[in-house]
């Protein structure tokens, strides 16, 4: 996985590629979705989500805002999006806060989006279990 260098502290859309972590983007909110109700699979609990188009001027990515994310975030206005990450959701590039990420207005504002670039339509695949990296704690 890569990790932003202090020099290098916001990506461009066009540069996102899967499974990056702890990465800064300044993007304009261009289209908001509709709000839905989705269930934790872990505590039950339900919770809002909205998937937002966001983009600068090299491409657009969707962002998943949850819970009072949704309320914070306006169409139209440019946010500073702060240790996020990407995800892979149903094979496309989703850009996510998780629990370290956090978004908020920029002072630096984006002019134009472009909006043909959508980084979030390729499919990748996605590695199978046994592919992926493990940490520590292996049981066989």
């Amino acid at each position: 996985m890569k990790k932003l260098s202090e020099e290098n502290k916001f990506m461009k859309i066009n540069e996102l590629t899967p499974n990056i972590r702890d990465i800064n983007v300044i993007a304009k909110v261009v289209e908001l979705g509709e709000v839905r109700s989705v269930t934790s699979r872990n505590s039950g609990e339900e919770h809002q989500v909205m998937d937002i188009l966001i983009g600068d001027d090299s491409g657009v990515v969707y962002f998943s805002a949850w819970n009072e994310q949704i309320e914070k975030i306006k169409n139209e206005e440019t946010y500073q999006f702060t240790s996020a990450k990407t995800i892979l959701f149903q094979k496309n590039i989703r850009l996510s806060l998780g629990r370290q990420g956090t978004v908020e207005d920029s002072k630096e504002k984006v002019e134009s989006v472009e909006e043909t670039n959508n980084v979030s339509a390729e499919e990748h695949d996605i590695p199978r279990r046994w592919d992926r990296p493990q940490g520590g704690n292996r049981r066989y």
